[in-house]
């Protein structure tokens, strides 16, 4: 069911035709739940809404550019940013589409405040999401800016349009619980106070009538889902329960995310195969090497007077060359084991994905049992429970398969021991010469070193500013590390990677956030929203709020959760609480009665500065020390 109404005409054409696309998205759904859009909706004197989206799970207001091109932005939450070069700011005086959504958020929850109870949405937990037209190219400082402003984990830049119905099932919450009959009332309410008739109003007869929440019944289909389920913890993925227990619209469990996933093993199965027979066409060579090196010996042996002194040393020299060729021999048909048990293992898994396939292909569409939905304004239990659990992301089912990719480069180093001492040369080398240098050859990036020889051939993207002898580089989308000599530590595996703080660096799979140690092994636990270790603690975001965590082992005691979390600074952190900011030390964490004193409530407050912070209250704005007394 879709209800959609325009409550106003749109002011340019570009941005009629884009919600026309946006509306034909949505009714190209064919599971999806009860919608509601609004278009072009004046909720206050200046705040005109573009659209806004009402799901059982889901309130979201629809920021839209048509526009796209290369996107820069210097400061997230108080600037206006740049799109290809030209300014892109927010209506109503806003300098940027951020503060355009913090404004318009605060205006949509006092509209709903009036149509809604508390048990049926907690308003906080308003959506937003900036459209663009055209794909955008994000520039390499977004994710840092967005991470430094807690309070954008409510709102998402979308670079690709066709993503847009797929983005809006993972912007679900379970503290927002509407019945398809709290979606229509409020539609017929708020287009009944606008003075307008609705413009479409599209229902799909075959449409289920609420998003289903969690299995009550057995349904036809079971048996194939607890195979399937079998399957992805086979792949790694155990912390999942039962396929479908994503919650709230996760579209993994359709036919085509599975195609997508068969394809997803089917292509590291290549790629695996295609570095493999790479490092042992170079283990092959080296042993091609030393056969000849060992025929040249038994030849000058056979030259040699049996008791001239070079024969013993010749003798020696040959039993040497002897052994490090059964080594090499012996890796050789160790890589080449270990490859075939991988290829079988992705073999049997790809071959399990096509049979999964077929049989959801030959079961019964309707053979899945309805749900019931949860009574208007009775927030259901089985709901919260759900979405109690974190949240499973696509990219990590794939984890092993990381893992192994990691381990690839393990294999070359079976063959290296006969150049350690070359590599340990090259080594002093290095550190007495200095750091090495990028240089740019065809829109690719290499290293040079201090005296001017190619440390790094030019293969990757991008590569950054080398810490504690490792940088970050970009190749193909995903991020890695390398060490001053060109070396792959953590080949590139990740969406969005950041330099170690504190032996920790944080890491982005897909929309979720962790991080990992120096060993190159990932937490445990991943989030919607995380910032650097500094000084022991990290600032992150799960269902619950934002914490503080100080490793990836769990705490024995539930952590203290806040509406806004930053990161310390010579032992201080800034701090949202219920009535406001605040600054707390470390000791705040660990207190059996915490206590913000000497500091107060802030209306707002910024992090210290040479001593400073600059706050308001009362409606007063001035700066304070680290004490918490005014200062000038």
């Amino acid at each position: 069911m879709l209800h959609v109404s325009i409550l106003s005409p749109f002011s340019t054409r570009a941005h009629a035709e884009q919600f026309e696309a946006i509306r034909d998205a949505l009714a190209a759904e064919t599971t999806a739940p009860p919608t509601v859009l609004l278009a072009n909706w004046r909720v206050s004197g200046e705040e005109v809404l573009d659209a806004v989206i009402l799901r059982p799970h889901l309130i979201a207001v629809l920021l839209l550019e048509p526009r796209g091109g290369r996107l820069a932005i210097r400061d997230f939450a108080h600037a206006a940013w740049q799109l290809d070069g030209a300014p892109l700011t927010g209506s109503a005086d806003a300098d940027n589409p951020f503060q355009q959504f913090m404004q318009q958020k605060a205006a949509l929850a006092q509209v709903l405040a009036t149509y809604l109870e508390a048990g049926q949405a907690n308003l906080s937990f308003i959506s937003g999401l900036l459209l663009f037209g055209e794909p955008v190219v994000f520039g390499p400082e977004i994710e840092e800016r967005m991470s430094a402003v807690p309070a954008a984990n409510s709102f998402q830049l979308l670079a690709d349009p066709s993503r847009f119905t797929r983005r809006l099932a993972q912007l679900a919450t379970p503290e927002i619980e509407l019945s398809e009959q709290d979606l229509h009332q409020l539609w017929t309410e708020l287009t009944a106070t606008a003075e307008l008739q609705p413009s479409d109003e599209a229902d799909e007869a075959d449409a289920p009538a609420a998003e289903p929440i969690a299995p009550t019944t057995p349904a036809a289909g079971s048996f194939f889902q607890q195979k399937a389920s079998q399957l992805w913890r086979w792949l790694g993925a155990e912390d999942i329960d039962e396929l479908d227990s994503a919650p709230y619209g996760y579209a993994e469990t359709t036919l085509a995310a599975r195609n997508q996933e068969k394809q997803e093993l089917e292509h590291v199965r290549a790629t695996m195969q295609a570095e493999l027979a790479t490092q042992l066409r170079a283990m092959e060579a080296r042993e091609t090497e030393r056969e000849n090196s060992i025929a040249q010996l038994r030849e000058q042996l056979a030259v040699a007077p049996p008791v001239a002194p070079e024969a013993a040393v010749l003798q020696a020299r040959l039993a040497a060359e002897s052994r490090e060729k059964e080594v090499l021999d012996a890796a050789i048909q160790a890589s080449r084991a270990e490859s075939e048990a991988r290829n079988r293992e992705l073999d049997a898994k790809i071959q399990q994905l096509e049979q999964l396939m077929q049989r959801l292909q030959n079961a019964p569409a309707a053979s899945a049992t309805p749900l019931p939905t949860a009574a208007p304004g009775v927030a259901s239990p089985v709901a919260h429970a759900v979405g109690a659990q974190r949240p499973v992301n696509l990219t990590s089912r794939f984890r092993q398969l990381r893992a192994w990719r990691r381990r690839l480069p393990r294999l070359a180093a079976l063959g290296t021991g006969l150049a350690a001492a070359a590599l340990v040369v090259g080594g002093i080398r290095s550190l007495t010469a200095g750091p090495p240098r990028p240089f740019e050859q065809n829109g690719k990036w290499g290293l040079l070193a201090a005296d001017g020889d190619t440390a790094l051939p030019a293969r990757y993207t991008a590569i950054g500013t080398f810490h504690d002898d490792r940088a970050v580089v970009e190749q193909t989308g995903a991020f890695g590390f390398i060490n001053t000599r060109g070396e792959e530590i953590l080949p590139p595996t990740y969406d969005a990677l950041n330099p170690y703080h504190d032996t920790y660096a944080r890491v982005r799979v897909g929309d979720t956030y962790t991080f990992i140690g120096e060993d190159g092994q990932e937490f445990d636990h991943y989030y919607y929203n995380a910032l650097d270790f500094a000084e022991g603690r990290a600032a992150v975001l799960d269902y619950r709020g934002w914490l503080y965590i100080t490793g990836p082992e769990i705490p024995a005691k539930p952590p203290l959760v806040f509406r806004e979390a930053y990161s310390f600074q010579d032992g201080l952190a800034r701090v949202r609480l219920a009535d406001g900011y605040t600054f707390i030390t470390e000791a705040y964490l660990t207190d059996a009665e915490p206590d913000t004193k000497p500091f107060g409530r802030y209306t707002s407050a910024t992090d210290f500065v040479d001593g400073r912070a600059q706050v308001t209250q009362d409606g007063r704005t001035f700066y304070i020390d680290r004490d918490g007394d005014p200062v000038e």
